[in-house]
């Protein structure tokens, strides 16, 4: 078993004597590629999760509000203080929505990143260009063109610099038995926790590598299993899983299928359109049976670093495969190091044959086809995404700065422009409320519903009618460089075409819908709107006897301290089933069948009463519960 320096060298190590010179520029060549593939990525504005992690500081008024927002379980129960609370609140702190100084500093740690793949391979392979050709290949890799031009995906890049940099900490206190190494290490790997829950895996990898290459320090990375659990229990303990939805873990048979699935992105991309498709399975079956092949014949010549590259790839993806109905490419970014360490090393040391050099080269140069064309198609689509949001929000700032009275309504807004600004209120980072979708926008909308309802942002042509007929609102077309106001001609079609109806969606907080609710009603917080102990309001009647009624909202902890919280709905003159809202459970939906007298009815009363109030310390309110909606579908 080789220890020290010899255990992070193999036996390829033929090229690695170069100049100083040509040692620097081999360095540069990952970086160099790395900038010019993802160069649009620089010039990329915010989209889709960006705003919510934008809106942060907005949540903190004072130093008690602070650990909330850096801790607290966000984004399906995520806990990330580093790549997304602390990245997010410090720059738009200092540079607002100027998205330039965030794609700079992600440009900054992927470029550290490639540095420590070049150095890692290099250690582990004995030469540069195994180094080089190995942070190409990642580089070239399709996971990684969505960190490379969206915000919200930092969490991997500033995560890879957290776990390449503790493993090549590992690797210098192999080679040289200090210890300031190794408390490098533990810094680098306990930081890893605040950038991405994937880092629990460190250990594992730490530990495989030892055992099979410098078995002397293999119990050293014991003890690093420890803070991973004790991570992993109180992540479940704040943030449980979730049971329904794209983020439910299956442990089933869905794993192995998974796994094949994302070792065949790993190797010819997500992207693979299906004219070509079987050439692309053929070349993924190739590149397979070159990277095991060359595995195996180094194992029975007792090299051990391919299998600890593919074990790589497997450890760090391990803990994605449950998660069979969110699979994403980008879930890549940390598992494709191994295989791309593996590459460079089987490249480097078939040079010794002629066979090898040829088809190494052919697959590699395949490989690297395939995937830049995807990169390139990928990048560029985000990356016009996020332009088109920029130039949606930043009209909407100056439509706002004209009207600042007034609500905004968008006409033409497509899914690409509602699924990656307008459902995730980007409007709220430049303090503007009250920006709708025109009625009919829907139909233009792509549905989703596992992410969200398109409804909820448009304004029922009821309401609009009224708006538009009070001069409360300004209508804006989106399209082209900039937002155009058709208010006029958009008024004009409004007054001719619709009628001021119930509309079949009553949002409580919606200043536009409060004609709508009778007495019992208190002032709209912030999209949503409490009640007492009764309130009605006025709704579009169903239209078919499938249509049922849904109601959103929201119970206060103080009420649910006595128990479970009665709720009683009359829709007409039918009394529907009576529900109950149980402790824990503050954020309640309830669907209730119509009796069929109820078809057809234009407008249909709706009345409710709860069990029992609540007073907060210094409010003067008598408060029963705070609803979001109402809708009949």
């Amino acid at each position: 078993m080789k220890t020290g320096a010899a255990a992070c060298a193999g036996p390829a190590t033929t090229g690695s004597r170069v100049s100083s010179v040509g040692a620097a520029f081999c360095w540069l060549i990952p970086i160099i590629f790395c900038v010019f593939l993802y160069r649009r990525g620089l010039f990329a504005w915010f989209q889709a999760d960006d705003f919510a992690w934008l809106n942060l500081n907005g949540q903190v008024h004072n130093w008690r509000d602070l650990p909330h927002a850096l801790f607290a379980p966000m984004a399906q129960g995520t806990i990330r203080p580093l790549s997304e609370r602390a990245y997010f609140m410090a720059f738009e702190a200092l540079f607002g929505v100027d998205a330039l100084p965030y794609r700079i500093c992600v440009f900054i740690v992927q470029c550290v990143n490639l540095a420590l793949v070049v150095s890692i391979t290099t250690r582990l392979a004995g030469s540069i260009f195994a180094g080089v050709i190995a942070a190409v290949l990642w580089v070239a890799n399709n996971a990684l063109f969505l960190p490379m031009v969206w915000c919200s995906a930092f969490n991997q890049i500033l995560c890879g610099m957290f776990l390449l940099g503790a493993f090549w900490c590992l690797l210098r206190y192999i080679e040289t038995g200090e210890h300031r190494w190794n408390i490098g290490q533990w810094v680098l790997f306990i930081l890893g926790f605040g950038a991405l829950e994937i880092m629990v895996v460190y250990p594992a990898l730490a530990a495989v590598y030892t055992f099979v290459r410098a078995r002397k320090y293999f119990r050293s990375t014991l003890p690093m299993f420890v803070p991973s659990f004790v991570f992993g229990v109180v992540h479940m303990a704040v943030a449980p899983a979730q049971k329904a939805g794209a983020y439910t873990l299956h442990f089933d048979w869905t794993i192995p299928p998974t796994f094949l699935t994302y070792w065949r992105w790993a190797l010819i991309s997500s992207q693979t359109p299906a004219r070509g498709a079987t050439r692309l399975l053929l070349l993924a079956a190739a590149i397979t049976v070159a990277l095991f092949g060359f595995a195996i014949f180094r194992t029975r010549r007792k090299d051990w670093l391919p299998v600890f590259c593919l074990a790589w790839f497997v450890i760090v993806l391990a803990p994605l495969l449950p998660l069979r109905d969110h699979a994403s490419d980008y879930y890549l970014f940390l598992p494709a190091i191994g295989p791309a360490i593996l590459s460079g090393y089987a490249l480097v040391d078939w040079r010794r044959a002629v066979w090898g050099k040829v088809l190494g080269v052919a697959l590699a140069a395949a490989y690297l086809l395939v995937m830049v064309r995807a990169d390139r198609s990928a990048a560029g689509w985000w990356c016009d995404r996020s332009l088109a949001v920029k130039r949606m929000v930043l009209g909407v700032a100056r439509a706002h700065e004209l009207h600042p009275n007034q609500a905004i309504m968008l006409e033409g807004v497509d899914s690409t422009l509602f699924w990656g600004g307008v459902f995730h209120r980007p409007f709220s980072v430049l303090g503007i409320s009250n920006v709708y979708l025109t009625p009919g926008s829907e139909s233009r909308i792509d549905r989703h519903p596992e992410q969200g309802d398109v409804s909820a942002l448009v304004l029922p042509p009821g309401p609009a009618l009224r708006g538009l007929k009070n001069q409360q609102v300004v209508v804006y077309a989106v399209g082209g460089e900039r937002l155009r106001n058709v208010t006029s001609t958009y008024a004009n079609m409004a007054l001719s075409n619709w009628k001021d109806e119930p509309p079949t969606r009553v949002d409580a907080g919606n200043l536009f819908m409060a004609y709508l609710l009778g007495p019992g009603w208190y002032s709209g917080e912030s999209g949503y709107r409490w009640m007492g102990a009764r309130a009605q309001l006025r709704i579009g009647g169903p239209r078919t006897l499938a249509d049922r009624l849904y109601v959103k909202g929201y119970c206060a902890n103080e009420q649910l301290r006595a128990g479970p919280l009665p709720l009683e709905i009359t829709a007409g003159n039918k009394r529907l089933p009576p529900v109950q809202i149980a402790p824990h459970e503050n954020a309640f939906e309830f669907a209730f069948d119509l009796p069929s007298q109820l078809v057809g009815k234009a407008e249909l009363p709706i009345f409710l009463k709860v069990g029992r109030t609540f007073r907060p310390p210094g409010d003067s309110r008598d408060l029963g519960l705070a609803f979001g909606s109402f809708e009949i579908r």
